[in-house]
């Protein structure tokens, strides 16, 4: 091989291992949904496969390595000019098993969190039956102090009137079960713009309150607060 072509290997091998993985989404798993994760893992399986068609294990070419420095020696060596795609295939391989990993730990959670309740209750928001809401209010967000690092969480609180055989424990679960189901389906949840527990990084508590249940909808990002108070108003008027 001639100096002029290895230098136009090398530095094509550079851009196949910086350029492989540059756009590559996040694969935390409340990044994407689970069809979002999946699609993800089928493209990153493509490259990997692409990549992989072009190594083969046995070929071989010269190319000079010199040692830094006054004096330096320049020695011949034989590499393999397609170890670049190897290793391209090799990162999209991982990317691939990351981005499935995600989409299972996001089906689990579903699946744990919505076990044991009726199909009404997994598919029909909490916030959907507005009869039983008796009132709505909204939780400020103020900046952390010395004393609260943390700050506080700013919302809405959603007062729900007793309902026979319904408790604190219960709502929770189905609280639980529908933030987790959100979150499977990326927050993408048009047909629920009422419900406060579909934007991305709520938290939900319920308590008992006299003859019925609060159910606390926060976030401490200030973006999502205003969002679930705009849905919790929504819920108070009807609209």
């Amino acid at each position: 091989m001639s100096k002029s072509a290895l230098k136009y290997a090398r530095i094509s091998a550079f851009m196949i291992v910086s350029g492989a993985c540059a756009h590559a989404a996040g694969t935390d798993p409340h990044d994407m949904s689970v069809a979002q994760h999946e699609a993800a893992a089928a493209q990153e399986q493509q490259q990997d496969t692409a990549h992989s068609a072009q190594v083969d294990p046995n070929a071989r070419a010269e190319q000079t390595r010199c040692s830094p420095g006054k004096g330096s020696i320049c020695w011949t060596e034989m590499v393999n000019p397609t170890a670049p795609h190897m290793k391209t295939a090799e990162e999209h391989r991982t990317l691939a098993a990351q981005h499935r990993s995600a989409s299972q730990a996001l089906r689990d959670a579903e699946a744990s969190a919505c076990a044991g309740l009726s199909a009404d209750d997994r598919d029909t928001s909490p916030f959907a039956h507005t009869a039983d809401i008796q009132s709505v209010a909204k939780l400020e967000q103020r900046a952390a102090t010395y004393a609260d690092t943390q700050g506080t969480d700013g919302g809405a609180t959603i007062v729900f009137r007793a309902a026979p055989g319904l408790t604190t424990e219960w709502l929770q679960r189905i609280v639980n079960c529908h933030i987790a189901r959100n979150s499977a389906a990326g927050h993408d949840m048009p047909e629920m713009p009422y419900c406060p527990l579909v934007p991305r990084g709520v938290q939900a508590n319920v308590r008992s309150v006299g003859d019925g249940f609060a159910v606390d909808v926060v976030s401490k990002d200030p973006a999502t607060a205003a969002e679930i108070w705009r849905r919790a108003q929504q819920l108070q008027t009807g609209t």
